[in-house]
């Protein structure tokens, strides 16, 4: 019987909807192949078991706590055990043939140091044992200290392959090592070419749209010292905008594109400005309900891809820099809201509007061509691994 292939792909989870694309376009580009495989996932509260059976997906049997990390040592365990494990869907580090780092945004000095440094290691043991190990897609950095650049250091030199999601992101990767490996290449998001599949969960409307996604990310007392003032201002931003939308004719729809904190700043926009809500649990549904939208005005960074890569015109309210460079990506960088405020969310409005036709035809343009670059992407990781 032939040993079958491995995949962990990390990063990834059920609850945040683009987590969830990032898993499923990681499943969608391993399918494309012949190449038979069995996914792996890490359990953890946002990848519960009942979803992850639902995928087919192994327990990466794994041990992580703070500054411990004894998962390098768990795959070191006698074969008889590990095959035990296998009988209760369980694998270990070295079963695995190929680890594929979807994350999105999690490496820089605005994350735990700890997490950086144990996935160093990780790389530098799947390096040594001649084991791909490709970061997908992703935004990167800053790394300021020479603890996270060192880490950063191992990383770049073992990793099989690293896509880089934008040029500041490369930048900081360029800042750790003298000159940056050609296995480092500069690539967008690669969720773009997901088809959308609606379902009953899908509302149909009546009259023309705006989809309203908000993040509470962007005002949460653990990210920001002065969250609550934030939290008004920008409650007030977004029913100010769905209050001009109406004035305009157009339905303004709020968007839950995660969870309960998202859900609850969707509660607080709508008592100021009657809006829709839609809540879908189907990540390819919600990029469904979105692509048939007017317009869109994203907080979620994958909320504001959803739109534009079935070319519906967003702005995007940014807390980094990776939402710059995506709508650049898509023709639309002037209307990535770096401050936001009623003044300059209504402002970005008007000019969108005023701008519609044209936008259109740009973003639909440019959405052809990063799908394109997706399928380089995908040709480049199968040459990699010899599939």
């Amino acid at each position: 019987m032939t040993k079958p292939y491995f995949v962990e792909i990390k990063g990834v989870q059920f609850r945040n909807k683009g987590a969830y694309l990032m898993l499923l376009a990681c499943l969608q580009g391993l399918k494309a192949k012949s190449q038979p495989f069995e996914l792996v996932l890490s359990p953890g509260p946002n990848l519960p078991y009942p979803e992850r059976a639902r995928h087919g997906a192994w327990q990466k049997l794994a041990f992580r706590r703070k500054g411990i990390d004894a998962t390098g040592l768990l795959g070191k365990l006698p074969a008889s055990l590990r095959n035990l494990f296998k009988r209760y869907g369980m694998v270990t580090e070295r079963d695995i043939d190929l680890v594929l780092e979807a994350s999105g945004f999690a490496y820089g000095d605005q994350w735990p140091l700890t997490f950086l440094q144990n996935t160093a290691k990780e790389v530098v043991r799947f390096g040594k044992a001649g084991k791909p190990f490709i970061f997908m897609p992703q935004a990167f950095g800053p790394f300021t200290s020479k603890a996270s650049q060192a880490a950063m250091r191992d990383i770049i030199n073992h990793a099989r392959l690293i896509f880089v999601r934008d040029p500041v992101s490369l930048r900081h990767l360029q800042s750790c090592v003298d000159v940056l490996p050609e296995h480092v290449i500069l690539t967008p998001d690669f969720t773009v070419g997901l088809s959308p599949v609606a379902n009953a969960e899908v509302p149909s409307l009546d009259m023309p749209f705006a989809a309203l996604i908000p993040n509470s990310k962007v005002v949460s007392k653990y990210n920001h010292a002065n969250a609550e003032a934030m939290r008004q201002q920008y409650v007030t931003a977004f029913a100010a905008a769905a209050d001009y939308l109406t004035v305009l004719g157009i339905q303004p729809v709020l968007v839950n594109h995660e969870g309960k904190e998202d859900a609850e700043l969707c509660a607080e926009i709508a008592a100021l400005s009657p809006c829709g809500l839609v809540q879908i649990e189907d990540p390819l549904a919600v990029k469904a309900f979105i692509g048939k939208a007017e317009l869109a005005v994203s907080s979620r960074f994958h909320g504001a891809v959803n739109a534009l890569s079935q070319g519906v015109p967003c702005i995007a309210t940014s807390w980094s820099h990776k939402y710059h460079a995506m709508m650049s990506d898509f023709g639309m960088g002037e209307y990535c809201v770096e401050d936001l405020s009623e003044d300059t969310l209504l402002a970005a409005l008007a000019n969108l509007l005023e701008q519609q036709t044209e936008l259109t035809a740009e973003v639909k343009t440019r959405a052809t061509r990063l799908k394109q670059q997706n399928k380089l992407m995908w040709q480049r990781l199968y040459h990699s691994i010899g599939w």
